[in-house]
């Protein structure tokens, strides 16, 4: 399916980028969406207040492609706030986000589109390699469970950011926290603990990228930021907390440990 005619009798999927000062690896990851064989997507590339040459790119791409839109930030947002503005541009069908230094397989939107038509499912995450600044895997895949829920997700998140699909009456529905660090993280606990069901597809069509100076390379402040949402957003008791943080821990040895064989 390349021709955007042939792809009006499947229900859309918006797909939302963040961007600020993305030169280096933007057109990497709005490629990714251009080769997805589910053809019924757009691409909102939401720019952040970027100094460098991120809005070029995104200009010049989207001549090649009128499914994609550049809509620029009156002033820096964040990341949160711009992800929310974008959601209130999404008034119809499936919403993906995709970070602007990660990247999709090609068969991403139609193996989520169909999982999610099988299963109802609110929130369909998939599978994910993680890569260094050169886009070479530097750990082993993180395979997804097929299903988690609320208290699972206290101990270890398993729904990456790039990873998601949210069905049409979630997206409407739910928004990102600006006041936290992992506003994703957050989104996902408020939406499973309100009975939203997620599903995992074991499948790796997601590739993360972990850049030195990221937020996510800095665990230091990952780990206080964890313990702000234990007791800050979701108000657990202490004891609660303790025990979802030494799981946190431990999953994260696991998941970040593991280097990449090969």
């Amino acid at each position: 399916m390349n021709s955007i005619t042939e792809n009006k009798t499947l229900t859309p999927v918006s797909v939302i980028m963040p961007a600020y000062n993305a030169a280096a690896y933007i057109e990497e990851a709005i490629r990714s969406v251009m080769a997805q064989t589910y053809g019924a997507w757009r691409l909102l590339v939401l720019d952040d207040g970027s100094s460098d040459d991120t809005v070029g790119i995104v200009r010049r791409l989207a001549g090649e492609d009128p499914r994609i839109t550049l809509i620029c930030n009156e002033e820096n947002y964040g990341a949160a706030r711009t992800r929310n503005r974008g959601l209130e541009l999404c008034n119809e069908g499936y919403v993906a986000f995709l970070d602007s230094d990660d990247r999709w397989h090609p068969d991403k939107l139609t193996t989520q589109v169909r999982l999610a038509e099988q299963t109802g499912a609110d929130i369909v995450y998939t599978s994910y390699a993680i890569m260094d600044t050169n886009g070479k895997p530097c750990r082993q895949p993180y395979v997804v469970p097929e299903h988690t829920d609320f208290h699972h997700m206290l101990r270890e998140n398993v729904i990456g950011c790039s990873a998601v699909l949210l069905s049409p009456s979630a997206a409407r529905k739910y928004r990102f926290h600006v006041g936290f660090y992992h506003e994703d993280y957050c989104l996902w606990l408020d939406m499973l603990r309100d009975g939203c069901l997620a599903v995992g597809c074991s499948r790796v069509l997601t590739e993360w990228r972990l850049c030195n100076g990221s937020r996510s390379y800095d665990k230091s402040n990952g780990v206080r930021q964890r313990w702000r949402i234990y007791r800050e957003h979701l108000h657990l008791p202490l004891w609660k907390s303790v025990i979802a943080f030494i799981g946190y821990a431990f999953n994260g040895i696991k998941k970040y440990g593991k280097k990449h064989k090969g």
